[in-house]
């Protein structure tokens, strides 16, 4: 039976399907993981079984992988979610929301308990929306950089918005603060989040 059946690598479709011969996909096969060829990381390929099992017992789940985090274990560590600076503006450009993008960035240098393990080589940048105060992109290289994604990540993912995320408290002295910053300096077009912005889907 699965001679007849192809995995199509990088397709882009919402779900984790596995097409037939003639290109029509099969609702009860699904590929995870490198077989899919969506995002080569361990993690993802997990946060994709689990998506899997959700469909196939008859709850609809759809992982949206622009917010899965990864990072690079070099000294100092490197992190990121979302997309660059690059694809936001090509994509606000198709959209039509080019005058909306926003760039935020801090420096370790600033952060005291990065002074204070003595690695204060680093920096945070954030590509956002004005208008929305929705998270774009993150990239962070410096100390705990890989952990700290993790704030950014799961606010994309449940649709936190800047305007929540600039209010929020964070302990200090922390590296954590890196990104306390990063939102404070987040130059938002209203002074609370506007209640209905369309905002295109990904996935």
């Amino acid at each position: 039976m699965l001679s007849s059946f192809v995995v199509v690598l990088f397709q882009r479709t919402k779900k984790m399907q596995i097409l037939d011969k003639d290109g029509n996909a099969h609702p009860s096969i699904y590929a995870i993981g490198d077989a899919n060829g969506k995002y080569m990381l361990a993690h993802a390929a997990s946060a994709q079984g689990i998506s899997a099992i959700e469909n196939i017992v008859g709850r609809d789940h759809v992982v949206n992988h622009r917010h899965i985090p990864a990072a690079c274990f070099t000294h100092p560590e490197i992190s990121f979610v979302g997309v660059t600076e690059e694809i936001a503006r090509s994509e606000a450009e198709e959209h039509g929301y080019a005058d909306k993008i926003g760039i935020a960035k801090v420096s370790y240098k600033g952060n005291s308990k990065a002074l204070a393990m003595k690695e204060p080589d680093g920096m945070a940048k954030m590509i956002y929306r004005k208008d929305t105060g929705e998270i774009l992109g993150m990239h962070i290289m410096g100390i705990h950089s890989a952990d700290l994604i993790h704030e950014a990540s799961n606010a994309m993912s449940t649709g936190q918005s800047l305007y929540e995320l600039r209010m929020m408290v964070h302990a200090h002295p922390t590296v954590a603060e890196i990104l306390d910053e990063l939102f404070k300096h987040a130059e938002l077009e209203h002074a609370t989040k506007p209640e209905t912005v369309e905002i295109p889907a990904y996935v």
